[in-house]
C-alpha cells in the first residue's frame, strides 16, 4: 500500500509540474494582450482533464480488472466528451474576444480542419488536437513511469531475494562452525588440560566474530586474518605436534576489506577433511595476499583417500553460494584434488 501511495503522490507531482509549464508557458505567450488570465488557465486545465481520468482512474483500473474493451468504451467517451466540453468554451472565448486565434488561448495552438458541411463548428476541430496530444503525452508519460517503477521494484525484489539467502547460507555457519569448536574444546576437557581456560577466552574471541561481526557486509582482511590465527593457535593444542601448520599474509593493509567468513571456513575444512583424518604426517598451508587489485587465499592440506568424498562438503558449496551472491563476476574460486592433497584458490576483486 506505501509503494502504491508514493507512486500516486510521484504521478500527481509529475502532471502538476506538466501542466504548470503549459499555463506558464499560456500566461506568458498572453502577455500584452487583453485576454483575461483566468479564461486562459481554464481553457489549458479543461484540455487535460480528459487525459487526468484516463491515468488516475481508467487506467489503473484496466491494470487491475485487465478488461480492455470496457477501458475503450471509457477512454473514447471521456476523450469525445471533453472535445465537446473544451470546443463549446473555445467557441465562448472565440466570441467574447473576437478572435479565431487558438494562440492566444493555449501554447497547444494545432488546429484541424473540419470537413465543408461542418465548417460552422469548426471550434470543436480546434479542440481536438490539443486534447489528444495531451491525452497521448500523459499516456506516455504513465507508461514510462510504470516501466521505471516496475525496474524499481524487480531490483528490490531481487535485493531482498539476495539478503534472505546470504541470511540464511550466514546462520548455516554459525551452528557448523559452534559444533566443530565445542568438539575441539571437548578434547581439551578430557585431558584436563592447563590451557583450557586460555582455549575458552580465544573460543569465545571466534564465536563474538562468528555470531556478531558476520551481520556486517564488509570486514577488514586483517580482522578475518586475525580470527584465522586465533583459530588455528587453538587447533595446535589438541592437534599432534608432528603436524605442520603454516600461514603467511602479506601485502594486507586495513584498508581492504572482504565479507566476512570466507575465508576461515576453509581453514576449518582443513583441519576437520584433511588433519583429523589422517594418521602420521599431516599438513596444513595457508596463505594470503595481494597481487595487483586482487586479494588470493590459498589452502592446502593432505588428506585420507578414503575420505576423498567427504571434503568439502556443505561448507564449500555455502562458500561458493555467497561468493555467487557477494561478488559476481568478480571472483575465482577453485578446488583441486591430487594424490591425497586438497587445494583450495580464492581470488576476488577489490
Amino acid at each position: 500500500m506505501k509503494v502504491l501511495k508514493r507512486r500516486n503522490i510521484v504521478r500527481l507531482l509529475l502532471n502538476l509540474a506538466f501542466t504548470g509549464f503549459i499555463l506558464w508557458v499560456a500566461i506568458l505567450n498572453n502577455s500584452g494582450k487583453e485576454v483575461a488570465v483566468v479564461h486562459i488557465v481554464f481553457y489549458n486545465l479543461l484540455i487535460f482533464v480528459p487525459g487526468w481520468i484516463n491515468i488516475f482512474y481508467l487506467l489503473p483500473k484496466l491494470v487491475r480488472h485487465k478488461r480492455p474493451a470496457r477501458y475503450a468504451i471509457y477512454l473514447l467517451t471521456f476523450f469525445f466528451v471533453g472535445c465537446l466540453v473544451v470546443g463549446q468554451y473555445l467557441q465562448w472565448l472565440y466570441e467574447h474576444y473576437k478572435t479565431n486565434d487558438l494562440t492566444a488561448f493555449t501554447p497547444l495552438g494545432i488546429t484541424s480542419s473540419a470537413p465543408e458541411f461542418l465548417s460552422h463548428v469548426q471550434y470543436y476541430f480546434d479542440a481536438f488536437p490539443a486534447v489528444a496530444i495531451v491525452m497521448i503525452s500523459l499516456v506516455i508519460g504513465y507508461v514510462v513511469h510504470e516501466f521505471l517503477l516496475k525496474l524499481k521494484m524487480e531490483k528490490e525484489i531481487a535485493n531482498q531475494q539476495v539478503q534472505a539467502e546470504l541470511s540464511l547460507l550466514k546462520s548455516q555457519i554459525s551452528p557448523h562452525f559452534l559444533f566443530n569448536m565445542l568438539n575441539s574444546l571437548y578434547a581439551l576437557s578430557l585431558r584436563k588440560s592447563d590451557e583450557t581456560p586460555g582455549v575458552i577466552l580465544q573460543l569465545s574471541d571466534i564465536l563474538r566474530y562468528s555470531l556478531y561481526e558476520t551481520h556486517e557486509r564488509e570486514l577488514g582482511v586483517l580482522d578475518e586474518i586475525a580470527i584465522i590465527e586465533t583459530y588455528i593457535s587453538i587447533q595446535k593444542i589438541r592437534i599432534p605436534e608432528t603436524v605442520r601448520i603454516s600461514f603467511n599474509h602479506k601485502g594486507i593493509s586495513a584498508v581492504d576489506r572482504i565479507a566476512p567468513m570466507l575465508m576461515l571456513p576453509l581453514v576449518e575444512n582443513a583441519f576437520k577433511h584433511g588433519v583429523d583424518s589422517t594418521v602420521g604426517d599431516s599438513y596444513v598451508s595457508a596463505a594470503i595476499y595481494k597481487q595487483n587489485d586482487r586479494l588470493i587465499f590459498t589452502c592446502e592440506n593432505n588428506y585420507k583417500e578414503s575420505n576423498e568424498s567427504k571434503m568439502g562438503g556443505i561448507g564449500l558449496h555455502n562458500i561458493q553460494k555467497r561468493l555467487e551472491l557477494i561478488y559476481p563476476s568478480r571472483f575465482q574460486f577453485k578446488t583441486e584434488k591430487s594424490e591425497g592433497i586438497f587445494k583450495v584458490t580464492l581470488s576476488i576483486l577489490l
